[in-house]
């Protein structure tokens, strides 16, 4: 399609978008929200659910819930929406010379809370010793690369008791290219943390290597390096897989306060933009609720977590795995859940 023909199609369609959200009804936002997801939904890289195995699931407290599935082209009936939406995000360390899938080693269960208004970011530390159905026991961040996401469903269903409503999974050279389309990063360094990061290849590009220390916005990416480091500690003094899963939630947390303060129509265009860089199994009805959850106007606040908790797991050597975290998985099911009481 020629990119004339796109803008305006993407401007008329735009103008009625925003044309339903004047009307300020609940229905017309619902309506709103249908189109905004038909529209995105033809623009992201969709996986259909392989439903083989997957259990039916308690994802909320005290309420037997199904897993939220939906094929790309669901139609529901009467608009109902869940209290708690679970999307695992993942960030593949795939190298373009290696086949099959690589090791996600960023995970991130992000709870989108409409009770209380907010998403909450659970980090999963990559190097948590589980015990897969299907392979020999490993690190968590090995998992999607043997068993796909399915496995990594099935893992959370076993410690927690969620199973996830879908997934959305980037590549390294994809994440750069979305955050150069949001205008980049904001970030803190330390002046330990530029110096590390101006003197080894976390940053790939020896041009980019030109941070300092304090507030500044970074490129794709300079930030996917910052995303990476773990050897020095990040501004808050947190070190090690600790610090980088809190360095990966400090940079979603700051594109989530950008994001949302810009215009309606443009977070639209943003979203079209994106989406084609990521791997989803959200169907079309799903992301409609997503999308009215967001844009109503009622999820203003985001929160961070990590899995496991601290003072809650051990490092320790686990026959063949080595320096894995050990983690008391009864305590942190309690954990998880107390957060949404």
């Amino acid at each position: 399609m020629k990119t004339a023909t796109k803008v305006c199609l993407f401007l008329v369609f735009a103008l009625v978008v925003l044309v339903g959200y004047m009307t300020g009804t609940k229905k017309g936002k619902q309506l709103t929200s249908k189109a905004v997801a038909g529209y995105l939904h033809e623009r992201v890289n969709y996986v259909e659910k392989n439903k083989e195995n997957r259990k039916e699931v308690k994802n909320e407290p005290e309420e037997e819930m199904s897993s939220g599935e939906n094929p790309k082209n669901a139609k529901s009936d009467e608009f109902e929406e869940k209290e708690y939406y679970h999307i695992l995000l993942l960030g593949e360390e795939a190298l373009k010379s290696s086949p099959g899938k690589g090791r996600t080693d960023t995970m991130i269960l992000a709870t989108v809370d409409t009770v209380q208004k907010r998403v909450v970011l659970t980090s999963v530390l990559r190097d948590t010793y589980v015990e897969p159905e299907g392979m020999n026991p490993c690190k968590i961040n090995a998992v999607y690369a043997r068993l796909g996401v399915n496995g990594l469903y099935e893992i959370l269903y076993e410690k927690i008791g969620i199973l996830p409503d879908g997934y959305m999974k980037v590549g390294f050279d994809d994440f750069e290219k979305i955050i150069d389309m949001l205008g980049g990063a904001e970030v803190m360094l330390t002046r330990e943390e530029a110096e590390y990061l101006n003197t080894h290849d976390y940053i790939s590009k020896e041009e980019y290597r030109t941070v300092v220390a304090g507030e500044q916005v970074l490129n794709g990416n300079q930030t996917l390096g910052y995303c990476r480091v773990r050897f020095v500690p990040n501004c808050n003094g947190t070190k090690y897989d600790y610090g980088r899963t809190e360095r990966q939630r400090m940079v979603l947390s700051n594109l989530f306060e950008r994001y949302k303060a810009v215009g309606f129509t443009k977070k639209i265009k943003i979203a079209e933009d994106a989406l084609g860089y990521i791997e989803t199994d959200i169907g079309e009805a799903l992301m409609e609720k997503l999308i009215y959850a967001a844009y109503e106007g009622r999820i203003t606040k985001l929160e961070q977590r990590q899995l496991p908790a601290e003072g809650t797991f051990r490092s320790a050597d686990k026959g063949a795995v080595t320096s894995a975290l050990e983690a008391d998985w009864e305590r942190n099911k309690e954990i998880f859940w107390n957060i949404f009481e």
